[in-house]
Order: C-alpha cells, then sequence, then structure tokens
C-alpha cells in the first residue's frame, strides 16, 4: 500500500534530519547478522532522501554521495545542522552515563566480590550502584576527566 505525505518544507527538511539521525545511530551497530538490516534501512534512508531533496529547503543541501552509496546531507548542511548537535549531545552523554556505570560497577565489584557482584540481579546491581554513580556523576560533572587516574601495572608503562 504506498504512502502519501504531505509535508511543509519545514517538516521536510526536519524528517530527513530525523533520518540521518537514524541512520547515523543504526550505523553504529557492530552486532553479527545485522548487515542485511542494516543495508535496508541504507536504502529506504537513501530513497526518502533523494525524494526529499526536492524541496525548496532542501534543494542543493541533499546529494548522493558515493562514499555511503546512496543520498545523504552535503558536508557543508550538515555541519551546521540541528541533528549533529542531537548526535553530539546523545554521544556525550552516553559516553558519560556509560563511563560512571562502568566505575561504579568495577568499584562495588572489588568491594563485595567479583563472583558476589556478577551473581547479584540486574536490579540488586543498580539499585546497590545508584548513590555511587551519582556521586562520579556529579564528579564528571563538574571536572570532566581531570581528576580522572588510571593505575598502570609497572608491565604497561
Amino acid at each position: 500500500m504506498p504512502v502519501t505525505l504531505k509535508l511543509s518544507d519545514e517538516e521536510a527538511r526536519d524528517l530527513a534530519e530525523m533520518l540521518s539521525t537514524a541512520a547515523t545511530v543504526a550505523a553504529s551497530n557492530q552486532q553479527d547478522g545485522a548487515e542485511a538490516r542494516l543495508a535496508a534501512w541504507g536504502n529506504l534512508v537513501s530513497r526518502l532522501m533523494k525524494e526529499l531533496s526536492v524541496t525548496s529547503k532542501l534543494k542543493g543541501r541533499i546529494a548522493y554521495a558515493d562514499e555511503l552509496g546512496g543520498y545523504a546531507f552535503t558536508r557543508e548542511y550538515e555541519e551546521s545542522a540541528f541533528f549533529q548537535d542531537c548526535l553530539d549531545e546523545y554521544r556525550d552523554n552516553s559516553f558519560w552515563a556509560d563511563l560512571v556505570t562502568r566505575m561504579a560497577d568495577k568499584a562495588i565489584s572489588e568491594h563485595l566480590g567479583p563472583e558476589y557482584f556478577e551473581n547479584m540481579p540486574e536490579e540488586e546491581r543498580r539499585r546497590t550502584a545508584e548513590a555511587l554513580e551519582k556521586s562520579l556523576w556529579q564528579e564528571c560533572a563538574r571536572y570532566g576527566i581531570d581528576r580522572l587516574g588510571f593505575i598502570l601495572p609497572p608491565s604497561d608503562g
């Protein structure tokens, strides 16, 4: 069943940016067996981007990209696009959230013992780590990596 959408120029631009956001996030999927779905998504995104490229707000801002094998925003457009700001914020927040969770898990695992910690239900692990994660989050929010240190074994350095 064919689908027809009537979009304003602004909505067409927003849809194209949403497609680019989804394509960028999907491209980071490294799971075995994801290749076919990723290729299908890429083909659909390219087809939709090509259709959207004729709108007045996007004319000249979407082009065929040989390196991607499909239609995408031009580099010039991407540099100041809202979706890039969204992706940057997402990457930044994901990095810090993952770092804080891993640091808290490591500290608690060392305190309780790795075997005990690994056998805890996930919900209990998260509840146990909550206060430490909050403290680490505040530390990272305030100082970034300035006060983060690594203790390397003598053989590593």
